[in-house]
């Protein structure tokens, strides 16, 4: 395949040039079976990937400027395959997650240094395992913004935001001390202090539109603050404070088991039932994240308790089949 070949040129190009001696474009274009221009242009990739490749005009030569890196000695075969393939994937610039590049760099700097025989093993192996994501945010042109949360984060650096907030529908404009990054499913987030709002609260990084470092204010993250304990039991990310349910899903035999396979919840409980179908039991903190994925196994799914959930799957049934009957 076409990337994979390149991740493979790629790595051939950081060992030779790890070896320490100097090489020109046309002894890689030949190692590589590719043109010069194709190397020229993998050059400049790598460079742009971090890595300090110099050129000595006397030799008409590349080199490495920094040619020495130190493996761990119990580093296993295993281990760098895994690693080398979350980076490969999850680093991807089209298809992985935004703001992981220093992960693919990392990763071509580790193969760059692996002894012969590893790296050969790596080459054969790494098309035998793929990582495919769901669908994810598009956050093009919000690397600027990520860094200046991230140096603000680690300095306890209060920041000034413009934010689109969804659940207000317009733009606010608030104090941010932000606690921590934190992607889930399909985007990144920020979750931190809101001084408009007086709780923790979380931002989608999307929708940040202007944010300003206030140098002079240093903030605290308090000791009793964890991610857990922020999320509590939401069925996803949005805690419904004061508001938890014990929730009894059925299951027609058609999904039984597919349900059954996967883990949706720390608290879900399965029991498969004689006919076919499952119960699912879970504690959730807040209904309406959980009844739109009951919708999404329409009429295989029915709400057993709470009955406050039921009527929300219904009123949405009511209005669905209101839109197709009436336009």
């Amino acid at each position: 395949m076409p990337a994979t070949d390149h991740i493979l040129r790629l790595l051939s190009i950081i060992a030779t040039l790890q070896s320490g001696r100097f090489v020109n474009t046309r002894e890689l274009a030949e190692e590589c079976q590719v043109s010069r221009r194709t190397i020229f242009r993998d050059i400049e990739r790598l460079r742009a990937s971090g890595f300090k490749i110099a050129f000595d005009e006397q030799r008409q030569g590349f080199q490495f400027e920094n040619s020495h890196f130190l493996l761990p000695t119990d580093l296993t075969t295993e281990e760098v395959l895994a690693l080398l393939t979350l980076c490969r994937d999850m680093a991807d610039e089209k298809k992985g997650l935004s703001y992981l590049a220093p992960a693919k760099s990392a990763a071509f700097k580790l193969a760059g240094v692996l002894p012969h025989e590893m790296r050969t093993f790596i080459e054969d192996s790494i098309e035998l395992r793929h990582i495919r994501l769901d669908a994810t945010a598009d956050l093009q042109g919000t690397n600027e913004l990520f860094e200046t949360i991230s140096d603000a984060m680690h300095k306890h650096q209060s920041i000034k935001v413009q934010y689109g907030s969804f659940s207000e529908q317009t733009t606010i404009s608030t104090r941010l001390d932000p606690y921590c990054f934190f992607f889930s499913r399909r985007s990144w987030y920020v979750i931190g202090y809101s001084a408009i709002h007086r709780e923790v609260r979380t931002f989608h990084m999307k929708r940040f539109q202007e944010v300003d470092v206030l140098p002079k204010t240093i903030y605290k993250i308090p000791a009793s603050f964890s991610l857990d304990s922020y999320l509590g039991n939401a069925w996803h990310m949005i805690r419904e404070k004061d508001h938890p349910f014990h929730v009894v899903v059925r299951f027609a035999p058609m999904v039984a088991r597919n349900v059954a396979e996967i883990r949706w919840h720390k608290t879900q409980a399965i029991q498969l039932l004689a006919d076919g179908s499952a119960e699912f039991h879970v504690d959730v903190d807040g209904l309406n994240e959980i009844t739109w994925w009951i919708l999404g196994y329409g009429k295989q799914a029915e709400v057993i308790e709470p009955p406050e959930l039921r009527e929300k799957v219904l009123e949405h049934a009511q209005a669905i089949v209101e839109q197709y009957t009436t336009s």
